[in-house]
Order: C-alpha cells, then structure tokens, then sequence
C-alpha cells in the first residue's frame, strides 16, 4: 500500500482507496515509467501467482502481458496500450509464473503524480465466461446437428412412404392383375413368389420408414406415437409393454415431443439388447409446469458407475444431451439384479415449450 501513500491524499482518503484496492475481485497492477510493477492488489497475486513482493520492482509488465489479443493474430504488440493515455476495454493474454497464458478482459489508464507518470492497469479474469461461451456455442451446435438428424429422417422417410413404398404397391397391384389371367401353372407359382416377395419388401418400407421417424409422432403427437411404438415392440422382442399416462393430456412442442420419443426409443431399445426383461412400463407424467417419463424394466440391470467407467453409455449420452438440451434431466436408476429405470425431466411453459432454454436455439 505504500504506492497510494505517495498520492499524498488526505488519511481517510487513503484509507477507503486502500480498502478498494485491496478487497476488489479485478487484478489491479500499477506500472511505473520503465514498465516495472510498483503495485499489485491482492487479486493481481492470485491472477499471475506471483505475490507482491516478486512483482513489485522485479517484474517487468511485459514479462506479464504478452499482447493485445486481435482478430487477426493471437497476441501482438503493436500498438502497444502502454502507449496511449488510457483505454478503456481490451482483451490481452496473461501469463501466470507458471508459465501459462490465457486471455483476460483489461482496461488501461495513465496517471500524473508530481511529474511521475503511473499506468494503471485493470485485468478480470474470462476463463470463466470463454467456457460458459463455448459450452453455449457447444449446445448450439449439438441441438443444430440434432434437427437437422430428424429434417433429414423426417426427408428420408417421406420419401420412402411416397416414393419407394407407392412404387412398390402398384408392382403389387400389377402382379394382382396379371395373376388373374389365364396362366401356365408354373408361371402363375413364379407370380405368387414375386408377389409375396414384393409384399415382404413393401412391409419393410413401412417398417423402415416408421422407425426414422413415425408420422405420428407429428400428425397426432407423443402419447399416440409411443403407443405405436409399443405395439411394434412386442412384436418384433416378444417383451410386454405396458402405457401409463398421468395428469394433462395434450401437445408439446415438436422440440419436446421429439426428444422424449427419441429418449423413450432409446431406452427401451436398450433394454430389448441388454436387460433380459420380460416386461417394460412407460409413464408419461404432466404435471403442469413439468413433463416426466419414466421407461422401467424388470431385467438384470446393471452397475450405472461401472458403465460410466467403461465410457461404454453411448446411448445414455445421447439421451442426457438431448434433454440438457431443453433444460430438462435424464437420471438413470439400476443396480444388478434390479431393473433399470430411466427418469426424464423436462421443465415446461404453460404452452407446452422447454421453460429454461432460449428459443431461438431451437428449431420449431
């Protein structure tokens, strides 16, 4: 503090200038003529890891800046800030004594002390905000990646309902026409095996088509599209399923509808692979201001910090990514011999939208 004694301000002055100095969270470095460190608050020792008595006299500022960072290099030095009076906002790269850099939000100004010029120096730290910059950016474009996923399904299976799938009818309907006609009989058993191998083809169309994504799931909305799901499930496991729908029964938006579909798909497809399950409930719960699936087995379940060790639940990050990214949870309860539920959460809008995301960071 014996820089501020040298101001040659009033005692009490001094004293609240000695409380800011020392009690704010921004580093603050004061530079003497020839670039050395004359001063440093408590904030500017944590910042660099150097304590007062290294800096102050010893360090020389440019030992501690590494240049003004731009948009067209990393860091340079022209047009040092050192140089002009004051400025009021820039960002610089900082490094520490243990020899890292990072960048850091500065302001500079230039004081006149009895013919002593002193540069002041303000840093704050913006590590923080650059990782809450690039997670933000992160999410973006995951949830980008994600709506374009279900255009390009929602594409793909349009395309084969209408196209392949209308082709393959009407090759039916021929075969249909032209087996009524008077026919050699082994012409007319080449036309049935045609007709039923197209038939199995037409069958698989649909089937692949409704797995990319189900025309249900938009046309009629989430409860009608897990219930078909379900139904196709038993079918093709043998696993019972059981639909259990609690509190309002409506509409969410196509975002939501579509990650709880995805995330209920998921789930019980892991369980068909894995679980050893004879039966799957699936409650849908709206509370109002809240949206919650639970998807339950009854199969052997599993160590959740093992799987997580082994870096083997590919699926489990897909379902927790998609609803982080509403700002919803995905919780996932087991243990071996146990079962396996899956719990998700969604916060919701009276409307039926995710409450605790940005709208425009989403497609419609």
């Amino acid at each position: 503090m014996a820089w501020l004694g040298n101001l040659g301000t009033a005692d009490k002055s001094t004293s609240v200038l000695e409380s800011i100095f020392t009690n704010v969270t921004d580093a603050i470095l004061i530079i003497d003529e020839q670039g050395f460190v004359a001063g440093a608050n408590p904030a500017a020792e944590r910042m660099t890891g150097w304590s007062a008595e290294e800096l102050i006299g010893k360090i020389h500022f440019c030992d501690i800046c590494r240049g003004m960072a731009n948009c067209v290099e990393e860091a340079s030095c022209v047009d040092c800030f050192a140089k002009r009076l004051s400025m009021p906002s820039f960002e610089m790269k900082l490094k520490t004594k243990d020899g890292n850099e990072y960048a850091v939000a500065a302001s500079s100004t230039r004081l006149i002390d009895q013919d002593v010029k002193y540069l002041v120096v303000i840093l704050r730290d913006m590590s923080e905000q650059h990782r809450m910059e690039r997670e933000r950016i992160q999410r973006m474009m995951t949830n980008y990646v994600i709506q374009a996923q279900e255009e390009e399904r929602k594409r793909v299976s349009r395309d084969l309902h209408d196209g392949v799938g209308q082709a393959l009818y009407s090759i039916l309907v021929g075969l249909k026409v032209v087996n009524q006609l008077q026919l050699d009989d082994n012409i007319r058993n080449h036309l049935e095996d045609v007709q039923q191998m197209t038939t199995r083809a037409l069958e698989e169309v649909k089937s692949l088509a409704v797995e990319l994504r189900p025309s249900a799931l938009d046309d009629l909305g989430l409860v009608p599209a897990i219930r078909s799901y379900n139904k196709r499930y038993e079918q093709t496991f043998g696993i019972e399923t059981e639909l259990e729908i609690v509190g309002n029964k409506r509409r969410y938006a196509p975002v939501v509808e579509t990650a709880l579909y995805r995330i209920c798909q998921e789930a019980m497809t892991n369980s068909a692979k894995y679980a050893d399950c004879d039966k799957i409930m699936v409650r849908l719960v709206d509370s109002g201001d809240m949206v919650e699936l639970y998807v339950e087995d009854d199969g052997r379940g599993f160590d959740t910090d093992q799987i997580r060790i082994q870096g083997t639940g590919l699926g489990l990050y897909g379902m927790k990514e998609r609803a982080n990214l509403l700002g919803g949870t995905v919780e996932i309860k087991s243990a071996p011999g146990e079962g396996t539920v899956v719990h998700v959460m969604i916060p919701l809008t009276d409307r039926g939208e995710p409450l605790h995301v940005d709208p425009g960071t989403y497609s419609r």
